[in-house]
Parts: C-alpha cells; sequence; structure tokens
C-alpha cells in the first residue's frame, strides 16, 4: 500500500509539473502574440472587417490602431533625430568613411627583363590590390537566387563551372619522332645482345607504351566538377579564416593572347596541387595539366588527381636508374610538347618537392629546359610563364621535424592519405594566401638573357675572371632533362630563368601572421617576454615589411593577429604565460623555424652583410673602423657559402649590388655611419658604383663605424640571429665530413648536434636540420673538397685530394668558420 502511495505522489507532482510547463509555453505565446508588429497588423485588418460587417467599432480594434499609434510616432522620433543628425553633418566639417587598408603591389614583371610583359598585364586601378575569399564566389553569385541556389551555392556554382575540351595527346607522342628514335635505339641495343631486333622492338614498343599511360593525364570536367565541390566544403573546414587569392585579373587578360600558360608554384603542401587548379577554375581560367609526383599515384586519390589534369612524373634523384632510361625521357618530353602545342596550360612545381624548410629552394631545371626547348625549336611561338605562391597560417601537412632529424621519408599510401585527411579536415588550419604574379613572356627572358654580362660565357683564352654569379649558375645547373648537344649558354639560360621564377614568386608570397610572430619569437625575442612586448614587436615588424613592399596576409588590429598566431601555431611551440617564448626542444625549434624561413628569406641580403660585419669586428677587436672593400669581401664569401640556402638577388642583378644595397640599408637604419674624411669629396662618396666598373677610376676607400645606441646593437643581433642556426649547422658538417656513405656522415653529424643541444653546448635547436648539413656537402663538393658518387645503389662521399689531409681539410672548412663566431651580441641568448 505504501508503495502505491508513493507511486501516486510521483504521479501527481509529474502532473503539476505538467501543467506548469504547458502554463508558461502558452503565456509566452500570448506575449509573442499580442507584442508582434505583423500579429498586430492581422488583428487590425480582422477588426476593421468585423467592424465593418457589425457597423461599428470594436474595442479590438481600437486598442490595436492605439498600438499602431505608437509604433509609429517611435518610428516618426527616430526619423527627426536622423535628420537633425544629418543637418550638423552637412553643416559641420567632411569626415570621410574610413579607407579599406591599402596593399602593396605585388607580383610585377621584372622591369629589367620584362618591361613590355610588366605593362602588357596590368590592371585597372586598385584591381590588384583586392584580396577576395574564392570560397564566397559562389554565395556572391547567387545571393539573390531562390531558396535552393542561396543553400547549395556551393554546387550551383561548381555546376556552372565553364568546361574546356581537353584534347588526349597520345596519339601525337606515339608518333614523335624522338619517342620512335629512343625505342629504335633500345631496341638495337636488346637485340645485338639477345638477336632479333623485331622481337626486341615489340618488346620496348610495350614497355614504352606502359610507361606512357603511366604519365598521361585524364582530364575531366566532370571530375573537375566533382573535385570542385568537395573542394569547396574541405576548405571551408580547414581554412577558418578563408582562402583568399589576389591578382588572379590579370590571368583573365593574359589568355586572351592565345599563347599556353605556364604556372610556377612554389611547394609547401600537397593541397598545392588542387589549391591552384580549384582557384584557377572559380576564376575562369582553363585548368593546366600538373606535373605531380609518382609518390603521389595511389589507389582513389591518384585518379582523383588524374582527372583534374595530373601527369605523373619520377623524382630525378642522383643515384637512381630514372636518368638513363631514355624511353622515359623522351616519353615525358614529348607529351610536354605536344601538350603545349595543343595549347593546354601546364604546371609544375619549379622546386621539385615540397619544401622542408619553409624557405624557397633552388629550381629544378628539367621541365623548364624542356619548355625552352620548344620555344627554340619552333614547337610554341611563345609561353607565358606566371610564377605562383601558396602560403598557410598553419602547414597542413603537419610538419617536417622526422625528416629533418634523419628519419627517411615515409612514402604515400592509401591508408595514410586518409589518416591525413582525417587529421587535416578536423583541424583549423587559419587562412590560406593563393597569389599569381604576371604573366612574363618566355620570349623576352630569352631576348633579356643577352644583357646578363656577368653571367655570360667568356671568349676562350680571355683570362676573364668567373664572377661568382656565373660560378653559382654552372655549378647549380644539374638538369638530367636536358637533351644531347645542349650548348652552356642554354643551360645558364634555363638556370637563371629558373631563379628568377623562384626569386620573383619569393618576393611576391604574403607573410601570413605565424610567419612574422615565429620570426620575431625566433630573432628578436628568443629569450622570451610579455605578450604586449610581442604584440609591439610584431607590430613594428609587420609595418617594416610592409614599408619594403612586402603584402601581410593579415589585417586589423595587431593583438587580435598575435593572438591567433599564438592559437594557430599551438602551446607546443609556444609557451604562454606571465612569460611568452618559444617551447625548448629540438621539434619544437625546427617546427617553429620553419614558419620564421619565410621572412627569414627576406632578410637574407641584410643578414650576410651583417654577420660578415661582426665577423671582421670580433677579427680585429682593436679596430673601430672596417672599410667597404673589406666589407664587400667578407660579403661576398658568405653569399657564397649560402647559395644553396637562398637566391639573394634575381640573375639580372649582380650580387655586390645587392649587398652594397644592404649595406647602404644598414647605414640607413643608423647600424653603421660612414667615416667622413674631410680631404674626401663629396662626388667620390655617392658615386664609387659608377667609378667601380670603370678601368681607370677604382673606388674611393670608403670606410665605416658601428653606431653604439641601444637600437643599432639590437638591430645586429637580430640579423645575426637570422642566420646564426644555419652557419651551426654548416660548421658540424664541415666537422664531420669524411669517407663514408652520406647517410652515415649526416647521421654522425645529427648525433653530435643533438648531444651538444641535450648538454647545453649549442643554443640553436633549429641547426639541427638535414637539408642544412646536406646542403653544406653540396658546398664542399662546388669547392672541390669532396666529391659524392654512387656505389652499390647508395650516395657516398669522397675526399678530394689535397683535403684528405685534415690540416688542409682545416683551412679551407676555416671559410665556415670564421662567419660562426663568437660575439658579445649573443652572450644574453637563453640556452
Amino acid at each position: 500500500m505504501e508503495t502505491v502511495y508513493h507511486a501516486w505522489n510521483v504521479v501527481d507532482h509529474a502532473r503539476v509539473a505538467s501543467g506548469a510547463a504547458e502554463l508558461a509555453i502558452f503565456t509566452a505565446l500570448l506575449y509573442w502574440f499580442f507584442t508582434s508588429s505583423r500579429v498586430a497588423d492581422m488583428l487590425e485588418v480582422v477588426g476593421e472587417r468585423v467592424g465593418g460587417w457589425c457597423g461599428r467599432d470594436g474595442s479590438l480594434r481600437q486598442a490595436v490602431r492605439a498600438r499602431r499609434r505608437d509604433v509609429y510616432a517611435k518610428l516618426d522620433a527616430d526619423a527627426a533625430v536622423r535628420n537633425a543628425t544629418l543637418y550638423r553633418l552637412k553643416e559641420g566639417p567632411v569626415v570621410p568613411p574610413p579607407q579599406p587598408h591599402t596593399r602593396p603591389t605585388i607580383g610585377l614583371a621584372c622591369p629589367r627583363c620584362a618591361p613590355h610583359s610588366r605593362e602588357s598585364w596590368q590592371e585597372a586601378d586598385g584591381q590588384s590590390d583586392t584580396v577576395a575569399n574564392i570560397l564566397d564566389i559562389g554565395r556572391q553569385r547567387f545571393a539573390g537566387g531562390g531558396v535552393v541556389s542561396r543553400h547549395l551555392c556551393d554546387l550551383a556554382q561548381c555546376l556552372q563551372l565553364e568546361t574546356h575540351d581537353y584534347k588526349d595527346v597520345t596519339p601525337e607522342v606515339v608518333a614523335d619522332a624522338r619517342f620512335q628514335n629512343a625505342i629504335d635505339e633500345e631496341a638495337r641495343q636488346l637485340a645485338d645482345g639477345e638477336g632479333g631486333y623485331a622481337a626486341a622492338r615489340r618488346r620496348v614498343e610495350a614497355r614504352a607504351m606502359a610507361v606512357l599511360a603511366s604519365i598521361s593525364s585524364a582530364m575531366s570536367n566532370n571530375v573537375l566538377r566533382l573535385v570542385a565541390w568537395l573542394t569547396h566544403k574541405a576548405v571551408r573546414r580547414v581554412a577558418g579564416a578563408g582562402c583568399g587569392t589576389r591578382a588572379a585579373v590579370r590571368l583573365a587578360a593574359a589568355r586572351a593572347a592565345g599563347l599556353p600558360l605556364v604556372f610556377v608554384p612554389l611547394h609547401r603542401s600537397h593541397l598545392d596541387y588542387i589549391l591552384v587548379t580549384f582557384t584557377l577554375y572559380l576564376t575562369g581560367v582553363r585548368p593546366p595539366l600538373v606535373a605531380a609526383g609518382d609518390n603521389m599515384r595511389i589507389p582513389l586519390f591518384g585518379w582523383f588527381l588524374r582527372g583534374c589534369g595530373a601527369f605523373f612524373i619520377r623524382r630525378g634523384q642522383e643515384g637512381s636508374n630514372h636518368n638513363s632510361d631514355h624511353i622515359y625521357k623522351s616519353a615525358l618530353r614529348a607529351y610536354i610538347l605536344n601538350s603545349l602545342s595543343a595549347n593546354n596550360n601546364l604546371e609544375f612545381f619549379i622546386e621539385g618537392g615540397r619544401t622542408r624548410t619553409g624557405k624557397p629552394q633552388l629550381p629544378k631545371a628539367g621541365i623548364l629546359s624542356v619548355i625552352l626547348d620548344a620555344y627554340l625549336e619552333g614547337t610554341i611561338s611563345d609561353a607565358l610563364l606566371v610564377p605562383v605562391t601558396v602560403n598557410y597560417d598553419k602547414l597542413v601537412d603537419g610538419s617536417f621535424v622526422r625528416e629533418q632529424l634523419g628519419v627517411p621519408k615515409r612514402m604515400e599510401t592509401f591508408w595514410s592519405a586518409l589518416r591525413g585527411i582525417w587529421r587535416t579536415l578536423n583541424t583549423n588550419h587559419g587562412g590560406i594566401r593563393v597569389d599569381f604574379n604576371q604573366p612574363v613572356s618566355l620570349k623576352e627572358l630569352v631576348s633579356s638573357f643577352d644583357k646578363y654580362s656577368h653571367i655570360l660565357p667568356a671568349g676562350a683564352g680571355s683570362g676573364e675572371e668567373v664572377s661568382l654569379d656565373r660560378r653559382l649558375l654552372c655549378a647549380h645547373s644539374r638538369s638530367t632533362m636536358f637533351g644531347a648537344g645542349v650548348s652552356e649558354r642554354q643551360r645558364l639560360m634555363v638556370e637563371a630563368i629558373g631563379r628568377h621564377l623562384v626569386y620573383d614568386a619569393a618576393q611576391s608570397t604574403a607573410l601570413m601572421c605565424t610567419n612574422v610572430t615565429a620570426y620575431v619569437l625566433a630573432a628578436e625575442m628568443r629569450g622570451g617576454g610579455t605578450l604586449a612586448r610581442l604584440q609591439k614587436l610584431v607590430a613594428a615588424r609587420g609595418a617594416l615589411l610592409r614599408r619594403a613592399g612586402r603584402d601581410l596576409g593579415y589585417c586589423g588590429d595587431v593583438r587580435a593577429a598575435v593572438t591567433r598566431a599564438l592559437d594557430t601555431l599551438g602551446r607546443g611551440l609556444v609557451r604562454r604565460g606571465r612569460v611568452v617564448r618559444a617551447a625548448s626542444g629540438v621539434g619544437a625549434a625546427i617546427e617553429l623555424a620553419y614558419y620564421a624561413n619565410a621572412v627569414v628569406a627576406h632578410y637574407a641580403p641584410a643578414a650576410v652583410v651583417a654577420t660578415a660585419l661582426e665577423s671582421l669586428i670580433q677579427s680585429s677587436p682593436d679596430s673601430s673602423e672596417v672599410s667597404y672593400d673589406d666589407l664587400m669581401a667578407a660579403s661576398l664569401r658568405l653569399a657564397e657559402i649560402m647559395s644553396h640556402e637562398f637566391i639573394l638577388c634575381p640573375p639580372c642583378q649582380r650580387i655586390e649590388d645587392k649587398l652594397a644595397e644592404a649595406i647602404d640599408e644598414l647605414v640607413a637604419s643608423d647600424v653603421i655611419a660612414e667615416v667622413k674624411h674631410t680631404d674626401a669629396l663629396e662626388e667620390q662618396r655617392w658615386s664609387r658604383r659608377v667609378a667601380a666598373g670603370l678601368d681607370d677610376a677604382p673606388p674611393p676607400a670608403i670606410r665605416y663605424r658601428l653606431c653604439h645606441t641601444p637600437a643599432a646593437a639590437a638591430e645586429r643581433r637580430r640579423l645575426i640571429l637570422t642566420l646564426r642556426p644555419l652557419l651551426e649547422a654548416y660548421a658540424a658538417a664541415c666537422r664531420h665530413v669524411a669517407d663514408a656513405p652520406q647517410k652515415t656522415v649526416v647521421t654522425a653529424t645529427l648525433d653530435d648536434m643533438l648531444d651538444d643541444f641535450a648538454h647545453n653546448r649549442m643554443t640553436y635547436g633549429e641547426a639541427i636540420s638535414t637539408d642544412a648539413i646536406r646542403n653544406c656537402h653540396r658546398l664542399l663538393r662546388q669547392w672541390g673538397v669532396i666529391d659524392i658518387i654512387t656505389e652499390d645503389k647508395q650516395r657516398v662521399v669522397r675526399l678530394q685530394e689535397p683535403y684528405t689531409d685534415p690540416t688542409r681539410l682545416s683551412e679551407i672548412c676555416v671559410h665556415v668558420y670564421r662567419y660562426n663566431m663568437s660575439t658579445p651580441l649573443l652572450d644574453d641568448v637563453a640556452t
């Protein structure tokens, strides 16, 4: 009985509670019904009609009219206030509305090499300064449409994209004379050993057709639409700050010329393949055929990439058998040439693979040499080269820490791609920028090459000293795609054009908030500081970069930008508390340096001069002055050491001239000051570069002294820290060079550096880098200290005479050690 009574109480309480809830809901409905202006209008109409039927005004109608009078009275009062305000504004001083953020005009063609291209593809005023979010194209287009088109704007936009006719060039490739000659040559070689030319040719033809099938693209309008829709959804989820682009209107004007467009992006992420095609497709430009690495030929994803225009190429690595595969090389050359002759657009990553350091890499001239061949042979009348830059607030592919620490690169698989996509879609990577430079005429670049007198081959027996600019070009032009009988002049031309494209793209890369913040933490606030100080330094650095003509991928309140940068970088890279500082540890230092290196590349010339200046000061502590000649000579030596890390200037400019500009910048920023001598003529000081080019007028003896203000010391320290981790890595690589497999040498160097960092003998965790060590080996090979050969399918380091003697090896390595000097400016760097 007690149980029944208890159950009855529970039911009774539930009934009371439900009744109270019903009463509350009913009261809320009544309140909304009688306070809604739309319901009041309805009641007025009903009341008027009922009153008309009854012949009198009811109380309901009177109540509604009273409410209506109150509403209109309030509206009239608001209108009176607005009219009075407008009258005061008209009679008072005119205050202009807030203007949008002004961005520098970037990505223009070089005025020395391509003045006609620079003038031909100029946009109207203000168009090049506009950054458009490509994710909003569909929303803006269908904003005034129906309900379905507004809510499915991405799908509607993709369904209405322009279709193109993509011709299959495989039959033309099969009939190509060079392709057939390569088949004949290999068939004859096999027939000599096995007998029977016909049987050998059938086998070679079968392999050649398989190679061609593995290369060929299968671009489809339907696949492009599907991938465009999927990219809309993925990028909206990945890039919380949107995907911006600028200057795409240049391409709309250039495509009217009827010439093939060759897009040359810098490579940061696997997403680059899709983003460039996605941006071009949405802006009305014919999507290009894309040269993709064969590591991306994985199930399902490789099919999607092939449908988007990807043709897969092998990685050209020294020591691999691909370099001697004439069938493959002839098939690839024929495919590219016939695609260009069919007026297809083309896209290839001129750096080869993705950058592991965040800095632009030296160009790989393989595909570029094929395009130049097509022009020189008359296959195409001209082509428009378009440098492209893609940058991310946070790298979509994750970090390259494992590879920098010597762990072999993992090959992409179907399941690793799925895991990477799932991880990416569940992470906010901030903003993305995809920008296009002005198209540059290949014909104009070739004709301008004759003006590069400082890199052109000297006449036989001239006795003229080879300039540093030409030595660097000769050392780096190692492409395996050059055809037989290619002259040295053509090799230098391909290398020069490639370096110019990389330099132009690097200078127009939008610097994201994570890039600037990471650089300030690494070079200006390495010991840590308050959040307010970080915000102040980031604001000052951003203003200086903008004044130097660099585009910033963020705007608005710097405090919000710094907060977003710190949130994007994460607590694994930046420790936040009362003191904000970079996280300790090798992995965090390497990953943070990746983001900072985009700014490091900008300050490389000034950092070279500042480091050379410090080496001269520390080598002669009793002297308070340095001469211009000594400073320039030391800067040129350091520029050669850093030649595998940075492209300091375009090939149309001499490195010495670029370093002279950097010296002038240090003078203008009061880091150094020119010593005034009473017996020197004013004309000699400002005309020293003109006099340097005359045989009978040597440059005057100009000297500089240090400025000892705190601001000058801070600027010198910042510039030295910009290059110091690289010099630490180069010094360690020189100490461990030996006759051994290169992998063993690199591992020994990394282990020693890790031990030094663990025992606080080395400050810079980002110096522990496989890329920097291998670049130092390339430098030593360029100097003739070592040679790198292939034995048993692995690369082996061999010391050359006379550097097998440790004493002679130390004498050449001292050129690196002298710039890794001890200086009081770095004594307070935290370990």
